[in-house]
């Protein structure tokens, strides 16, 4: 036997018998539970970095009127204005998420999973977890909705697909942040039950 061959076979071996000693580590449940102990700190994460992100474009949209006025530049005022309401929108992210809520689902409150029929204890809280990854994906989307629309206001072309990009982002963003609301509106349009919601 080749010596190659010796080292697969004492590394097939070897795997075989430390194979029960990792059977004891941590179990899909707890990894996801872990995981979801994190998603408040990367909640305020995104917020910091979008409330940066719009002090910048506040201080780029000044800088480019600056050059307009001193007539330095050819872009338009209307580049200066979609630039001023993107950093707005992201500025007051908070109070723009309320309004999108408002308008979409009457209420700003962003429901949350309880209990289910369907579901053991562990399954709820797993749920819960997914249910929060979906709400954090659903704030980064609606924070680059605003930010497209800073893309709007510049002078290339595509504005159309520009637009609908953020109209996209900005009102799938707010389902994402409020899925379970979402889905008690589909549960009552469509007449089907208990998809995720409880009893």
């Amino acid at each position: 036997m080749s010596a190659s061959r010796l080292r697969f076979f004492t590394g097939i071996t070897a795997g075989l018998l430390a194979a029960p000693a990792f059977a004891q580590g941590p179990t899909a449940l707890t990894m996801l539970l872990t995981f979801g102990e994190s998603i408040p700190g990367l909640w305020n994460f995104v917020q910091a970095v979008t409330f940066v992100v719009a002090m910048f474009l506040f201080g780029f949209s000044m800088f480019k009127l600056k050059r307009i006025g001193e007539r330095k530049s050819d872009e338009g005022a209307m580049s200066v204005v979609m630039t001023l309401l993107a950093a707005t929108g992201m500025f007051y992210l908070s109070s723009s998420i309320d309004t999108f809520l408002v308008s979409t689902f009457g209420t700003s409150t962003i429901m949350t999973y309880t209990t289910s029929s369907i579901l053991d204890a562990d399954g709820i809280k797993a749920a819960r977890v997914v249910i929060g990854f979906v709400n954090l994906i659903g704030l980064i989307a609606f924070a680059r909705g605003w930010y497209a629309l800073k893309l709007l206001g510049s002078g290339g072309g595509h504005k159309e697909d520009t637009a609908k990009r953020a109209i996209v982002l900005l009102v799938g963003g707010t389902f994402c942040l409020n899925i379970v609301a979402l889905s008690e509106v589909l549960q009552k349009t469509l007449g089907i039950s208990n998809i995720i919601l409880p009893p």
